[in-house]
């Protein structure tokens, strides 16, 4: 099922899609580092080159990709509230390379019918961040993560 994403009040996102994995499987991929870098990409020739993610309250994020130049785009965050594998609250930040406005994320995956329905609920610092976000190509991108992600998911690791 392809990624649905719809704007909610005047600065959030919310992303939808069904992934063929139990939840506690895609917990395990969307969180552990090792898996990270297998489908989760950054832009077209941009590897992930360092992954460091704690889902645990508390825990910390910090994800690089890099290109053939050397360049080096990363992510920042750290972990609010977690309750494996079903709810995850975060905040992160691009590296641009100055740090971005905080993003607020909610990422819930609930059981239906042998596999989940994953949600994120993106709440950015304001609706120009919003669009711009959506302008850079965020929905597109993360699609391309998640085909990526179900590919993996049906390898069983």
């Amino acid at each position: 099922m392809l990624l649905r994403c719809t704007k909610e009040g005047g600065s959030a996102l919310v992303f939808t899609r069904r992934l063929d994995a139990l939840p506690d499987r895609v917990w395990q991929a969307y969180t552990s580092p090792a898996l990270l870098g297998r489908w989760m990409m950054g832009p077209p020739g941009w590897p992930m080159t360092r992954a460091q993610f704690d889902p645990r309250m508390g825990g910390l994020i910090h994800l690089e990709w890099s290109d053939r130049m050397g360049q080096v785009l990363t992510l920042t965050g750290e972990v609010l509230e977690a309750e494996p594998p079903y709810r995850m609250l975060h905040v992160e930040r691009m590296h641009v390379p100055e740090a971005s406005p905080e993003n607020v994320i909610e990422t819930l995956l609930a059981e239906e019918a042998g596999g989940t329905n994953l949600m994120l609920h993106m709440r950015l610092p304001d609706a120009a961040a919003r669009d711009e976000m959506l302008a850079g190509g965020l929905a597109e991108g993360l699609e391309d993560s998640f085909v990526r992600l179900e590919s993996l998911l049906a390898t069983g690791f």
